[in-house]
Order: C-alpha cells, then structure tokens, then sequence
C-alpha cells in the first residue's frame, strides 16, 4: 500500500510539472501575458476630451480662429499664447502618453506652428515695437516701427515659435522646419521675412548672449521671467538635436534673473518685470517704474492694496523654469505656495487675489503643481476651477467655454489641460531626456480611424519588448475597425494578444493588421517572443 501510494504521488508530481511547463510554453488564453496595461500612463476623461478639443481646432482652416475669442493681440487672449500652450499640451500628451502613435498628434502640432505663422497672430508687433508708455521713463512711444517679428524683442512671439518647433522636431524628427525659407513672415507682396529652426534661435540667441541684460525683451524696455524660459528650452531642444551650443545662452540669463532677483530670495515670489532702462525690477517689494506711474503705484503697492505679485507669474516661471534649473525652482515652491494657497473645505483650494492675469492664476499654478509632483494641491485647484469655470462636454470633447463672467478666457483651459496631462518632473523630461533615435524604429500603432477611435494610451515598453495600446469607440458608430501594428522585425516574431487572450501570431513580416470590434474600451498587447 505504501508503494502505491508513493507511485501515485510520483505520477502526480510529474503532471504537475508537466502542465506547469506547458501552460509557460504557450499561455492559456484566459491568463495572457504578465502586463498590466493600466499600470502604463493613460489619458483620463477629461484630459482626453480636452485633448479632443484641442486637436478640433488645429483642424479648422489656418485663417480661422474661431474658440481662439481673444479681446485684442496685446494681452493673454491674443492668439499667440492659446497656439502655443495647445502645441504643448499635445507635445505632453505625445510625449508620455502616446509615444507609439504619431499620427494623430504630429499633424495638428504642425498646423498650429502654421498657424503661429499667420500674419493676424503676429502683426501686432508693428505697433507694439513703437514702445509702450507706460514702461518708458518719460511715457513715450520712442522706438522706430518694425514689422519682423523675431528679429529684435518680442521674445513672447519668438520664444514660443522657437519651443514649438524645437517639440516638434524632437518628437517627430521630420526637420521640416530646418528647410530655408520655412518659417516666412509675409508683412505684403513687397515684404517677407524668411526664416529656418537655425536662424530663429540664432536670433534669439544673439540677443541673450550678446547684449546687457542678457535678458530679451517683449515689450520695448520690458523683460519678463516667464517668457524668458521658452527660449532656453528651445536653445535646448535645437542643441539636441543638431550638437550646438546655444544654451550657453541660459547660463548668462541665469546670472541676470539671480542678480536682478527675478525671483525674491527672501519672500520667494516672482517679479513683475525688468526695466531696462530704468535698469528696475518691478515686485511688491519695489513697486516703482521710475516714471510719473510711480505716484499711483508706489504707496498702493507698498502697501499691499494693488498686488503686484501673482500667482499666475509664480506658476507660469515655475512650470517652465523647472525643465532648466529643477532644484532652485523647488526651493521656492513651498514658500510660494504657502502664501497664495487658501483652502476651501477638505477637498479644494483657491488662490489669492492678483491683479495680473486674475482669469488665468488657476491654470498657471495648477500647471506648477503638477510639475513639482504635488498633485494633492493640483486636484484641490483643478476642483475649485472646474467649479468656477463651468467645463462642458459637446461631442466627446471637454472645454472651458470663454465667460466674461466666470473670468475665463480662451487660454484657461490649455493651461488646465496641461496640468491634467502632466506628470511629476513631465516638462522636465521632455526637455532632458528627448526621444532617442533608437524610438524610432520601435513597434507602434497606425491606421487609427480618429475620432471614430481614440486612443487611452499607445505605449513601447523597451524593458519588456512589448507595446500596450488601450483603444475604444470615440463616437456612436459601431461596428469594427482595423490598426496596423508597424515596424515589426521580419526577423523576429511576436504575439499579439486582445484582452488577454491571445489572437494571432506574427514572424517575418513588419506590420500586423489587428481587426477590434467598436463596443467597448480594449486593450491590445504586442510582445516579442
């Protein structure tokens, strides 16, 4: 009886072996393969409506700005800043999102550097580089009219084209934008301005480098903080990409925003401005211009009843200041964010009243949140904007719809999208640690029948030669649709699994097509054997 026993628990034991063996050879089709895709990034609802929308107005004409509802050129609603920060929210969304699906992304950032380009978004620059009085020591308009609009000043036109192509081209590396004669300003018949990725940041470069401040300004006599972060990262993006040396540039800026203290080592908040002439920098803790405004604004600003100050200046620096200088932006975040926080209730937060920008302070420092990782302060913001503002869903896009009311404009809700998509550190590694060449040839998804498809995530793992795509219906059509797996190794094959069971094999060929029903959200998974 022993032996028997002993004989069955042998036989056993060896079928145990033999079905464990046999079940890692060729998994069962309810088990799938070791990959959670919702561990990978993924698009939220809102975050991919936002997206939607985004994408929406890329698409119409390049000479129609309808939902762009700017009151004039000259302030936060001109149609500069709703391209720009759109083009870098969809670069986020590429970036850490959608890394194996160009497709759908890569034309619409194209178009809106297009659009960038349009005369009706910069032709403002000829009357605003006559001077504005109110920055000038004698109130004047002393400058000769220019109509290049990258040449000299204007950094809060140039740096953004400059980062927008340099996100781009990082992303895609299609250097079209790197073609003579690419980037063309035509003022009339007569008179165009001709310009390449080179020469743009050889212009901005040349007036940081070159000149005392190393500053560039946007208004005559004016230098920013923030506007003064989008051409270093566009120095870095071009020196990525093509081995120069242009953010040497950033070095010197840095020297002239420490000694100007462009941020305030003892109260940690952001300037104003800089003066050049005036050689001033503008805060609450100096609140003069040097001019005959000084009589105004001098004892209100001194004491505290016209903030100079803002949150939206704090943010907007902040965001974009960390993809350079991480550790010093740091530094001043919590002190920032201790003296424009106010809670409302256990689950939201508001800001402090500005008189700069007020529409957009809860973008801006949102934006910041979420790129210093506190996304505890992020959602108590994001909660008590979403409040005030009064978003919308209209055919599977979400928007901030323009409130004269509401104190939303066109670009709040670019800045909120942004701070949705965002990961910690986001803006930062996009910046230092750009797509490599090697991700290029990667396995990636094609054919996506956008927006009758969308995408949550399109996602190449190099550790675990696997790409993770999480797809479903982006309207009421039904029915199926067909993706391409592309840039598969006809050398090696691969398993291609839907839903964790698996549905086809595929060796020697360098693309797949995948057939996914419309009824649902699904996960599709392609791994290396």
């Amino acid at each position: 009886m022993k032996k028997t026993l002993k004989n069955f628990g042998l036989v056993l034991a060896l079928l145990m072996i033999f079905l464990f063996f046999s079940a890692g050879a060729n998994p069962g089709a309810s088990d799938g393969p070791a990959i959670n895709p919702d561990s990978y990034p993924g698009l939220g609802d809102e975050e991919l409506g936002q997206l939607r929308w985004a994408l929406k107005i890329a698409d119409q004409p390049l000479d129609d700005f309808t939902n762009l509802e700017a009151l004039d050129q000259l302030g936060m609603t001109s149609y500069r800043y709703f391209i720009a920060f759109a083009a870098y929210f969809l670069a986020i969304e590429q970036y850490h999102k959608l890394p194996a699906c160009p497709e759908i992304i890569q034309p619409r950032m194209d178009r809106f550097i297009q659009k960038i380009v349009q005369k009706p978004v910069w032709e403002y620059w000829a009357g605003v580089s006559r001077g504005v009085p109110n920055l000038e020591p004698k109130l004047n308009r002393p400058y000769a009219e220019e109509h290049d609009p990258v040449a000299h000043r204007n950094i809060m036109y140039s740096g953004h084209l400059g980062h927008m192509i340099g996100l781009y081209e990082t992303l895609y590396r299609d250097y079209k934008w790197d073609q003579p004669g690419s980037i063309t300003f035509k003022w009339s018949e007569d008179e165009k301005y001709l310009y390449d990725h080179y020469l743009l940041n050889q212009a901005m470069y040349n007036q940081m480098k070159n000149k005392q401040p190393h500053c560039i300004e946007c208004e005559p006599n004016a230098c920013f903080p923030e506007c003064n972060q989008h051409p270093i990262l566009s120095f870095m993006l071009y020196d990525y990409l093509h081995g120069t040396n242009f953010k040497d540039a950033g070095n010197d800026f840095l020297d002239f925003f420490l000694e100007k203290k462009m941020i305030n080592p003892t109260t940690h908040e952001t300037a104003a401005l800089y003066l050049v002439k005036q050689d001033l920098t503008v805060s609450s803790s100096n609140p003069r211009f040097k001019n005959a405004l000084d009589i105004v604004v001098t004892p209100l600003g001194s004491l505290g009843i016209v903030p100079i100050e803002s949150a939206s200046a704090n943010g907007w620096t902040g965001a974009f200041m960390h993809a350079w200088q991480p550790e010093y932006i740091e530094r001043h975040y919590p002190y920032q964010k201790e003296s424009n926080l106010k809670a409302v209730g256990d689950d939201k937060a508001r800001l402090e009243m500005t008189i700069w920008e007020p529409e957009l302070k809860y973008g801006f420092f949102t934006m910041f949140a979420a790129e210093v990782g506190d996304f505890d302060t992020r959602d108590k913001l994001m909660r008590f904007a979403d409040g005030k503002y009064n978003p919308v869903w209209q055919d599977g896009t979400f928007h901030y719809p323009y409130s004269k009311e509401r104190k939303c404009n066109n670009l709040t809700g670019e800045l909120l999208a942004i701070a949705r998509a965002n990961p910690e550190n986001g803006l930062w590694a996009m910046h230092n640690q750009p797509f490599t060449q090697a991700h290029f040839a990667e396995p990636m998804v094609a054919g996506v029948d956008f927006p009758r498809v969308v995408l949550r995530r399109a996602i190449y793992d190099q550790s675990k030669k696997a790409l993770i795509v999480t797809i479903e219906p982006g309207t009421n059509q039904r029915g199926k649709t067909t993706l391409r797996l592309i840039q598969l190794d006809p050398k090696k094959s691969y398993r291609i699994w839907l839903d964790r069971k698996e549905l086809a094999k595929s060796q020697g060929q360098t693309e797949a097509p995948v057939e996914v029903a419309l009824d649902g959200r699904h996960n599709l998974i392609l791994i290396e054997d």
